[in-house]
């Protein structure tokens, strides 16, 4: 009877593991590099993994709406006087860049997503 050993993953750090799940890209290949048979096989691949990107949409989504909440509840908590309106505002104002970031990178995905499902190579 032979024993096999399973061989180990490599740790990897909280900040590779985020980045493999909020940001789709890693997975696809680029289709300019090659002649043309190889370049037919990277958008043939990408056509296939295209079914992920759904899956980041939403989550994209969710980190958009929940960063337009933050701006709305730091908007309240100034007008309410719990916090600094100059705070507040600055605050306010760094997670609207950020809200503004998400937006940006899902209709990318989504645009990625309409791309790999309309045109054909």
């Amino acid at each position: 009877m032979s024993t096999q050993t399973i061989p180990s993953l490599p740790d990897e750090s909280i900040s590779y593991l985020l980045y493999l799940y909020f940001w789709p890209f890693w997975m696809f290949k680029d289709v300019n590099q090659g002649n043309l048979l190889e370049q037919a096989a990277a958008y043939r691949y990408n056509r296939e993994k295209r079914v992920y990107l759904p899956g980041y949409i939403v989550k994209w989504i969710l980190i958009f709406c929940l960063l337009m909440g933050l701006i709305f509840s730091m908007e309240s908590l100034a007008t309410a006087g719990i916090m600094l309106k100059e705070a507040s505002s600055l605050l306010a104002g760094f997670t609207g860049v950020c809200a503004s970031g998400a937006f940006v990178v899902t209709i990318q995905i989504t645009v990625c997503y309409l791309f790999l499902c309309h045109w054909r190579y």
